[in-house]
C-alpha cells in the first residue's frame, strides 16, 4: 500500500504541475509582458490614417436590436462619408430586414441590406457581405455588441503598420445583477483579456473577438463555411500570410454576459468549439519558426485541447488517492476550503472548474460531429440596452 501511494503521489504531483502549474506559469509570464509594454509598432499617432471602411453586421431575427446595433456604428468617432455599412440578414422570420432599412433610410448611417433565403450560418452572410464591400479595410460585428466610440478610430490607426493583418478588441463586461455566473465570467475575462494583449504585444494571438475586427479589404476574401469560429480563424489566416493578429487594448466593446449558469455554459460550449474547429483548421502553423509558433500557439492549443482533457485524470487521481492517503485527503480537504472560502481564490477556482467542464462538452460535441455552426441565440442578450447598464468594476 505505501509503494502505491508513493506511485500514486509521484504521478499526482507530474500531473498538479501540469494541469496547474504550466497555464499557471503562462498566465504569470504573459502577465509580466501585458501591461508597460508596447505593441512594437510604426504606428501614424495623429489619426492621419482613415480609409474607408466597411462594416459587416450578420443577422438573424435581431429585430430587437439592429436599430441599436446601426445607431451605435452610426456615433462611431469616425467620418461619416468614408464609413458604410453592410447588413446581411440569414432569413430572420421577424422585423429585421423592415428594422434595418428603416434605418438606412432615415439617413441613420450609409448602407445596404442583403437578404438570404435561409438560414445557412454566419460564415456564409460573412462572404456574402465581403463579395459586395467597397472600403479599404472591412469589420466584421455582431448585432447584439456596441462600441467604445473610439474603438474602430484606435482600431483603424494600427493598420498604418503594414506588418497588422487583423485587429480585434478587448471585451468590457457590463452588469446589471451580481449574478455568480456574471462574476465567474468576468474573474475569467480579466484573465482572457490579459492573454490577448500580452500575446499580441510579444507578436499576434490566435484567438480574436468577432465582436469588432478588422482587416484591409483583399487580403482576407473568403470564410470557411465548414467549421466556426470565423473571427479566430481570420486571425489565424493572417498570421499564416506573415502578418500580425493583435487584440488592441484602446480597442473596447460591450457585450451583455448571460445570468444564467445553463445560458453561460452553452455559449461558452458553443465558442470554445468554434476555437478549437480552427485551431485544428491551422495546425500547420505548428511546423512554422518564431516565437507565436514555438510559444504561443502551441500554449493555446494545450490550453483549450490538452488541459482540459486532463482535467477529470487529474480529479480520479486526487481522488482516489484521497481514499487511500488519509495526510492526502487532510491536505486536500482543507486546500479545497481555502480555495473556496476566501473571496479572491473562490472566482479563479469556479473559473477553472467550468472552464474545464465546458472545454470539455466542447470537445466531446466536436468528436461526435456537432459543428454548431447554426445555434439558438441567447435571448436575454438582446433584452436590455446596454447603455443602461454599469460597467462592472472589481
Amino acid at each position: 500500500m505505501i509503494l502505491l501511494t508513493a506511485l500514486l503521489f509521484a504521478i499526482w504531483v507530474v500531473l498538479a504541475g501540469v494541469h496547474l502549474g504550466l497555464p499557471l506559469f503562462y498566465f504569470t509570464w504573459m502577465k509580466r509582458r501585458a501591461y508597460g509594454k508596447s505593441y512594437g509598432l510604426n504606428v501614424v499617432g495623429d489619426f492621419s490614417y482613415l480609409p474607408s471602411l466597411t462594416v459587416i453586421v450578420p443577422t438573424y431575427n435581431e429585430a430587437t436590436v439592429i436599430s441599436r446595433k446601426l445607431r451605435d456604428i452610426a456615433q462611431a468617432n469616425y467620418p461619416k462619408d468614408r464609413l458604410d455599412v453592410i447588413v446581411v440578414d440569414g432569413g430572420s422570420t421577424d422585423e429585421t430586414v423592415e428594422e434595418a432599412w428603416k434605418s438606412i433610410k432615415s439617413g441613420v448611417v450609409k448602407g445596404e441590406v442583403f437578404e438570404e433565403a435561409e438560414r445557412q450560418g454566419k460564415t456564409v452572410g460573412l462572404n456574402r457581405g465581403l463579395k459586395h464591400a467597397t472600403g479599404e479595410m472591412v469589420c466584421f460585428s455582431d448585432a447584439e455588441c456596441e462600441w467604445d466610440r473610439d474603438a474602430l478610430r484606435n482600431a483603424v490607426k494600427y493598420f498604418s503598420d503594414p506588418m497588422i493583418g487583423s485587429v480585434s478588441g478587448i471585451h468590457e463586461t457590463r452588469l446589471d445583477r451580481k449574478a455568480l455566473s456574471v462574476r465567474v465570467e468576468d474573474s475569467y475575462r480579466s484573465v482572457y483579456r490579459m492573454l490577448r494583449i500580452a500575446e499580441s504585444k510579444i507578436h499576434s494571438t490566435p484567438v480574436a473577438e468577432g465582436e469588432i475586427q478588422l482587416f484591409r479589404r483583399g487580403q482576407f476574401t473568403e470564410f470557411d463555411t465548414s467549421i466556426g469560429g470565423d473571427d479566430t480563424c481570420a486571425a489565424l489566416c493572417m498570421v499564416e500570410k506573415g502578418f500580425r493578429s493583435i487584440s488592441a487594448e484602446d480597442v473596447i466593446f460591450y457585450e451583455p454576459t448571460p445570468s444564467s449558469w445553463k445560458a453561460r455554459f452553452s455559449q461558452k460550449v458553443r465558442r470554445g468549439q468554434h476555437v478549437v474547429q480552427a485551431f485544428l483548421k491551422h495546425r500547420s502553423l505548428l511546423r512554422k519558426k518564431g516565437i507565436f509558433s514555438r510559444v504561443i500557439f502551441p500554449m493555446e492549443i494545450f490550453l483549450y485541447i490538452i488541459n482540459p482533457l486532463l482535467f477529470p485524470v487529474f480529479l480520479a487521481t486526487t481522488f482516489f488517492l484521497a481514499i487511500i492517503s488519509l495526510p492526502f485527503a487532510v491536505f486536500v480537504g482543507i486546500a479545497t476550503l481555502v480555495a473556496f472560502l476566501i473571496p479572491p481564490l473562490s472566482k479563479p477556482a469556479l473559473t477553472h472548474i467550468t472552464n474545464n467542464l465546458t472545454m470539455l462538452m466542447a470537445l466531446v460535441k466536436e468528436v461526435k460531429g456537432e459543428k454548431q455552426l447554426v445555434w439558438t441565440k441567447i435571448e436575454e442578450n438582446r433584452s436590455k440596452p446596454l447603455a443602461e447598464i454599469p460597467v462592472a468594476t472589481g
